[in-house]
Parts: C-alpha cells; sequence; structure tokens
C-alpha cells in the first residue's frame, strides 16, 4: 500500500485543530466558542474539515498559537500575512480579526458550540470532532 504525501500532510494538519480547540474552549471563559467547519487549504488546492475557537471579534486557530513552525502552519490555511511584527504579536496573543480570519480561510461554518455543548457532544459522539 502506498502512502501518499498529500494524505499523510492532511493528516497531520488536519488532525490537531479538533483537538486544541475543544481544550481551548473547556479550559477557557464563557465568551469562547468551539467552532467546526471548513476552511481552504492552499496548499491541498481544495476545503478541509477544521477547528477554531472565537468570541464575538476575534478568532484563535491552533496554527497560530500553538504550532512548531508558524509561518508554514499558518501558510497552509491561507493565514500568513505579511504585515509588521506588532500587528503578528497582535494575532497571535489577542486572536485573528472574526472578518479577516474569515475572508482569508474562506471559513464556512457547520455548527457552534458554548463550553458546556461542546463537552456534552463529544462525551456523546466519543471523540473530538468533527460532530455531526
Amino acid at each position: 500500500m502506498m502512502i501518499k504525501l498529500k494524505d499523510l500532510l492532511t493528516e497531520v494538519v488536519c488532525g490537531q485543530c479538533f483537538r486544541w480547540a475543544y481544550r481551548k474552549v473547556l479550559k477557557g471563559g464563557p465568551l469562547l466558542n468551539l467552532v467546526h467547519g471548513t476552511i481552504h487549504a492552499p496548499f491541498l488546492g481544495k476545503r478541509i474539515d477544521h477547528a477554531w475557537v472565537e468570541t464575538k471579534k476575534r478568532v484563535f486557530d491552533w496554527q497560530n498559537h500553538e504550532s512548531q513552525d508558524r509561518k508554514h502552519a499558518l501558510a497552509n490555511i491561507g493565514l500568513w500575512v505579511d504585515v509588521d511584527d506588532k500587528t503578528k504579536v497582535e494575532y497571535y496573543r489577542k486572536g485573528f480579526p472574526k472578518k479577516l480570519y474569515y475572508k482569508m480561510t474562506k471559513a464556512k461554518v457547520d455548527n457552534k458550540y458554548e463550553k458546556m455543548e461542546a463537552a456534552i457532544t463529544m462525551m456523546k459522539n466519543k471523540h473530538l470532532g468533527p460532530w455531526d
């Protein structure tokens, strides 16, 4: 059986966001929502399942908070921005402005979950997502 590099990259890149977003929402305050949806992944040339965390005005994504190689991780989902360092630090610390995130990733929301709803749904499904 031959494993395609594209398939391996998809699994590696796409597998971390659901765990990270779920944990971030459970550890965070009541204003955080877990979001499951799809984004356009430029490196694959197609839409992929993705999870992120958002407040009313900001989006937090594992690629800009936890990834070891932030530039490549952000580029993989179309979020690498060539802006000054001060702006980048703001995005990493305070999250991306919601409108910018949605525009850059071409995000489409399937479901949004508050903390308790996310915990219950995860227990029912016995995995971290995506959920039906």
